[in-house]
């Protein structure tokens, strides 16, 4: 049998990326992140508090958030930017971290002035924002980039002389300590639903109408989605609408009501509770904050 390293095994499952702009008196209220995330920090600083350790993060880091972990960020600075891409591993082993606890990557790498990693995030962004029929590949190779660089520093700490443990294991010798417990590769039927919601992002969705897009029972629709996004259809849409919005109002003089029915929301009482509930403030307060 072939030794495939753990290297060539493993694939990153892309979801969703965004460049944001906050202002002074964002808050991010703590909430499960059921996806992986790495964030270039472009200006500013914030409080980041993941699983109970906190950071102050600062320009020119990238921010490495795992899964499954507890999440909240303050703005520590007049204006806060980042360039944020959410993924997914195709598999995951008991031990939690994979990333952390085989690559090596911690939660803040100094760039350093490098532009190599400024220039793989701004490729994920832009092609994430695009229509071009080739977008995947380029996301997908620029996301691996993204990895590669992270643990490329991060091995670059390790003290000359001290063998890294974990360094050239096999598929084999991994499982031999650690049990597989589920794969994600991506179903290709669940990621052309998540690209429809992203560039159609104002349409109606209803739980009938993704399954007859993606031609499936609506109970298997929605096992599969949550089991690629850790979320229901539902609940992805009305995330993604309310990010969308959040951000606009930052970056636009649109009225808050325009912008609610520009992301799919026409009643603006509905519109104001579910921000509250995300935010923890109404529309109305967290532009103002931002100001």
């Amino acid at each position: 049998m072939q030794n495939h390293t753990l290297y060539t095994a493993m694939r990153f499952d892309f979801l969703y990326a965004d460049r944001y702009v906050f202002q002074s008196g964002w808050i991010y209220p703590e909430s499960y992140v059921p996806y992986c995330m790495v964030r270039l920090i472009q200006k500013g600083e914030a409080f980041f508090r993941i699983n109970g350790e906190e950071t102050l993060v600062r320009e020119n880091q990238v921010v490495y958030i795992p899964e499954g972990c507890m999440l909240y960020c303050e703005t520590q600075s007049k204006s806060f930017e980042f360039i944020s891409i959410r993924f997914r591993l195709t598999a995951q082993l008991d031990s939690g971290d994979f990333l952390a606890d085989y690559y090596r990557i911690g939660r803040v790498t100094e760039t350093c002035g490098d532009t190599e990693i400024t220039e793989h995030f701004t490729e994920v962004w832009q092609s994430a924002t695009s229509n071009a029929p080739w977008k995947r590949f380029t996301i997908r190779g620029h996301l691996e980039l993204i990895i590669a660089w992270l643990s490329r520093k991060a091995a670059a700490t390790i003290p000359i002389g001290k063998k890294d443990e974990n360094a050239g294991l096999s598929i084999e010798d991994i499982l031999k300590r650690e049990k597989l417990t589920y794969s994600r590769t991506q179903d290709p039927r669940i990621t052309a639903l998540v690209d429809y919601i992203i560039n159609h992002i104002d349409e109606e969705f209803t739980a009938s109408k993704l399954s007859e897009m993606a031609d499936l029972s609506e109970s298997s629709m929605r096992r599969l989605f949550v089991k690629y996004t850790g979320k229901s259809p539902l609940e992805f849409v009305q995330d993604l609408r309310l990010v969308i919005a959040a951000r606009r109002m930052l970056v636009t003089n649109e009225r808050i009501s325009s912008i609610a029915y520009s992301v799919g929301i026409s009643n603006p009482n509905y519109f104001s509770r579910i921000f509250r509930e995300k935010f923890g403030v109404s529309p109305h307060v967290y532009r103002k904050n931002a100001d």
